[in-house]
């Protein structure tokens, strides 16, 4: 029953990663840039940055974070910024071990969730329901009329 069911709408997948994480995305960047201080901080602690240069590094990320999120809501270009976000999440992760180790941390381990749900948003496209999704199949059908 379950196996029919989730193969019936297993085409809808990537639009469940897009959308869990655009979410994610979206509070991240909002988190930078409502409250620049906090997020500042740990860009300082973390790459030893200056505070003006950690604070435009922060402002950056957090528009890019947005950036990255309208992408997975509108389903535009999104295996590029799937890329993006598993990029600046993997750099994240990896300036974090390095600084500090390994650790019992959660938020940590949140963001190997995320750099597989990154990478799995890539390999995928972005399913139906979204712009790429739409574009391609003008692009199909012009291509049939010419």
């Amino acid at each position: 029953m379950f196996d029919s069911f989730a193969t019936r709408y297993q085409r809808f997948a990537p639009v469940f990663l897009r959308i869990g994480l655009a979410l994610v995305f979206v509070l991240f960047g909002i988190q930078k840039l409502s409250h620049p201080g906090q997020t500042t901080a740990e860009v300082q602690l973390l790459l030893n940055f200056e505070l003006a240069d950690a604070a435009a590094l922060n402002y950056y990320l957090g528009l890019i974070e947005l950036g990255c999120a309208l992408s997975f809501i509108f389903g535009f270009k999104v295996r590029l910024f799937a890329l993006i976000s598993f990029l600046m999440v993997a750099m994240f992760f990896l300036s974090f071990l390095s600084r500090y180790g390994l650790s019992i941390n959660p938020d940590l381990y949140r963001d190997v969730g995320l750099v597989g749900a990154s990478i799995a948003l890539f390999l995928l496209g972005a399913g139906p329901l979204s712009l790429d999704n739409s574009l391609s199949h003008k692009n199909q059908k012009n291509e049939q009329i010419s």
